[in-house]
């Protein structure tokens, strides 16, 4: 029992560091936002998520209003709470899925009400036939492939096998207004394209690379330790896993304008930002690589002599990594100061061009282990080589995911 109990303090311990962390780092992004890029440009990185928090509250104010004058006008002591929530389970990130949860959502609802009315109809309210009526409910969601609706079969026929027929229709009509009051909403009032959304994630991406760049380059112009290199290397390994996520937002910025009435529009954008999210994924598996490449140094690892003497060309190259990343995070949300974003971006692509030249010489290892060592100097710089090489937006392999910049207007010309 001693050992059951610990295991359960032991989760739950687990279970909670895990929320505040989540709720810290979210906390210290936005902070970092607000601090890297002003009020203005943090506010437009946030403009999709507040329209649709706006839009999503004022559509179940009005599903609640309809179905409290159409579903319950003869029983005015019942709240209609079954409308929003309808509203919030339909209201999606795509017209798509907004079109495909109202339609589980319905389906879920409607079986479930028909499920506990045949069984009701011929079996009493017990324990087994209630377990009955679960297992039926739970096999019809599963058979149907209702997706997350699946318990609602059951939910529904559990409450209109206790609390009667005339449940039933309620909550089909109920669920009904609020499944059409969250399609009508998410597709013809501002639908959603989730590119922006998109957009956002790989700012905030780039912003996390940028800072480990930056982290690691101040580290190694110190006195540094294996132990902090591996540090640098979980964090890496968490981006990398957070670039696949990024991958996966982008997928869905594709799959928001699949209905969308601007499509047309809409796709360039949803292109581009497919392209930077390659793009970003590429990078974060080269710091990986890098990083990986410096704890193995320090800790001797793979037969090398256990070293932290790592020239400071490395760092000067980091340095432009994470600037670099800073304003092609930038240039993922357009604002009015893209066309300074791109120019910076560009420069400091410049100068680490020669930076790579002075690296070069600088990174030649001498003196005992130099063999071993060469192999490690050469694929740190190969891989910081390759992550300014991704960020470039002239001659990189992602050109198409920096945003297309109107040229500085010539002075005196008309207009």
């Amino acid at each position: 029992m001693p050992r059951a109990t610990d295991s359960v303090g032991e989760f739950t311990r687990e279970l909670l560091g895990r929320g505040h962390t989540t709720l810290h780092s979210g906390f210290e992004r936005s902070l970092r936002g607000l601090r890297l890029h002003g009020v203005r440009h943090w506010f437009r990185r946030e403009r999709d998520a507040f329209t649709q928090t706006l839009k999503t509250a004022l559509a179940c104010a009005v599903a609640w209003e309809l179905a409290k004058h159409l579903v319950y006008h003869q029983h005015p002591q019942f709240h209609a709470v079954l409308a929003p929530v309808a509203v919030l389970i339909t209201m999606q990130v795509t017209i798509y899925q907004t079109f495909r949860r109202g339609l589980q959502q319905v389906a879920a609802v409607l079986l479930g009400v028909i499920a506990a009315l045949v069984v009701g109809s011929y079996i009493e309210l017990t324990w087994y036939t209630l377990s009955m009526l679960v297992i039926i409910a739970l096999m019809i969601g599963r058979t149907l492939r209702l997706g997350t609706q699946v318990n609602q079969v059951a939910t529904t026929s559990l409450l209109v096998y206790s609390l009667g027929r005339g449940y039933g229709v309620e909550r089909i009509w109920d669920t009904l207004v609020g499944a059409a009051v969250g399609v009508v909403a998410n597709t013809l009032v501002a639908p959603p394209t989730y590119s922006d959304n998109a957009a956002k994630e790989l700012a905030d991406l780039a912003d996390d690379l940028a800072e480990l760049c930056r982290d690691v380059a101040k580290g190694l112009g110190g006195t540094w330790t294996a132990a902090d290199a591996r540090k640098w290397l979980d964090r890496s390994r968490a981006l990398f896993g957070d670039s696949h996520d990024a991958e996966d937002v982008a997928d869905q910025a594709e799959e928001a304008v699949r209905y969308h009435p601007r499509r047309s529009t809409l796709e360039p954008e949803v292109n581009r930002v497919d392209q930077a999210a390659i793009c970003l994924s590429h990078v974060a598996a080269q710091l990986n690589g890098l990083l990986r490449g410096l704890y193995d140094l320090a800790a001797g690892n793979r037969g090398l002599p256990a070293t932290t003497d790592v020239p400071g060309a490395l760092a000067i190259l980091l340095l432009d990594a994470g600037r670099a990343l800073n304003r092609f995070g930038r240039l993922q949300i357009p604002d009015r100061d893209s066309r300074r974003m791109l120019e910076e971006l560009k420069v400091i692509l410049a100068a680490a061009d020669d930076h790579q030249l002075s690296a070069i010489e600088a990174m030649l290892p001498i003196g005992a282990h130099a063999v071993e060592r060469w192999s490690v100097h050469g694929a740190l710089l190969d891989g910081v080589r390759r992550m300014l090489y991704e960020l470039d937006p002239v001659a990189g392999p992602h050109t198409l995911a920096v945003p297309v910049v109107a040229p500085e207007p010539v002075a005196g010309a008309s207009t």
